[in-house]
């Protein structure tokens, strides 16, 4: 369950680029999950975008799933926020493991 006072606020790429290799931790119920930052890169935009969209890669070890949902992540100083992921395919050469997708549009 979500902290009713992690707020939503406004994201941007170059807050996550630094974090990329980093591991976040997901608030989920009964333990905390700890999933891996593996990408962060932008989308194409348009006219009607508030900020540039971008999309995030997590992943986590095949013995852990996340299901699409939302969720408090934190990475050391950065956080809590709230961040909605959704599991994604894999690259066909990418290490054995669940992914997820964040998209900021």
């Amino acid at each position: 369950m979500i902290d009713p006072e992690v707020i939503f606020r406004p994201m941007i790429l170059e807050e996550f680029t630094p974090l990329i290799g980093r591991v976040f931790t997901a608030d989920c119920e009964p333990n905390s999950v700890e999933l891996t930052l593996v990408e962060a890169y932008p989308l194409s935009a348009n006219l009607a975008n508030m900020r540039p969209p971008f999309m995030l890669i997590f992943y986590t070890p095949p013995e852990i799933f996340l299901v699409d949902g939302m969720y408090a992540l934190r990475c050391g100083d950065w956080g809590p926020d709230r961040i909605s992921i959704s599991p994604t395919i894999a690259a066909p050469d990418s290490e054995p493991g669940h992914y997820y997708q964040a998209v900021f549009n």
